[in-house]
């Protein structure tokens, strides 16, 4: 098995999506070469594994031998929704995806028992009543358990959480202990940027902290085609994302950073040269991912 369940954290992820178009293979190595701490996967990346031969056994096998852990496994979408294949929103989301269901559920806790996960990221649904969300995110959260891993709701504009307040009052709703958020700066920034909701953050529920950076301006007024293919290497942008950071540590999150720098001008460029390049920019940012 991957990783150590009863270790402390992962320390720095190399988020999914900064490395696209690669193998498995490959990425583990373009991790290991930039020094990362971690990496995470997708379960979308998964299925089109299983339906090629490949278990989750393999994949944490091939990690295993580089040395390299799977800490972050995303993203469960909708896991309050419908679980009965319709396409999860909002309605201009650029991909054709459904919402979660009890298939993804299961393909969740077989990937973080083989790689030993730190976590498992979800988001909500869109216009939903909302009335059996902590009730739905408590169920995960005490699968996840069974195999030592921690669950985050990824607050997301255009969803029924689509903040800090909503996604925390579903946290704690929930009431378990490995139950938590993602907190996400772009999000946060090109949404409702409430500096009082992020400084006042219980610490033991910033499960993980996912950072980029962006321009002051967005480049489009299409949000989900600015998030999935614009965002910045941290000093490229205009954000405070040192500050950011320190306001999350400030209230005693000790949480991993997951680097999730999604561009299309970064995944154009030889993996290796990505990684090393995020990982060498990510461990600029604070003492203690050095």
């Amino acid at each position: 098995m991957s990783g150590n369940k009863a270790d402390t954290g992962p320390g720095l992820i190399l988020g999914y999506g900064n490395l696209t178009g690669v193998s498995f293979e490959e990425r583990v190595a373009a991790a290991v070469a930039a020094g990362a701490d971690a990496i995470g996967y997708s379960v979308f990346e998964f299925q089109d594994a299983k339906r090629e031969g490949v278990g989750a056994k393999d994949l944490a096998a091939i990690a295993d031998r580089s040395g390299m852990r799977v800490a972050e496994l995303e993203v469960g979408l909708g896991f309050d929704g419908p679980a009965d294949g319709r396409r999860w929103g909002p309605s201009w989301f650029p991909w054709d995806l459904p919402y979660m269901d009890a298939g993804v559920e299961q393909d969740f806790i077989e990937l973080a028992d083989a790689f030993g996960a730190h976590h498992i990221v979800v988001a909500a649904s869109s216009g939903g009543d909302g009335a059996e969300s902590a009730a739905r995110f408590a169920r995960i959260c005490d699968q996840a358990a069974e195999v030592g891993a921690k669950v985050a709701i990824e607050f997301l504009p255009g969803t029924d959480m689509p903040d800090i307040a909503t996604s925390l009052a579903v946290v704690q709703a929930a009431d378990r202990d490995n139950g938590g958020l993602c907190v996400d700066n772009w999000h946060f920034m090109r949404g409702n940027a409430d500096e009082q909701a992020l400084r006042s953050l219980p610490g033991d529920r910033v499960v993980v902290v996912q950072l980029s950076d962006g321009p002051a301006t967005p480049l489009t007024e299409d949000y989900f085609e600015e998030t999935l293919k614009h965002r910045k290497l941290f000093g490229d942008g205009e954000w405070d994302v040192v500050g950011f950071l320190g306001a999350l540590r400030a209230c005693g999150a000790t949480a991993p950073v997951s680097i999730e720098i999604l561009s299309e001008q970064w995944q154009a460029r030889p993996a290796a040269e990505t990684a090393a390049a995020f990982v060498a920019g990510a461990r600029a940012l604070e003492p203690r991912t050095s």
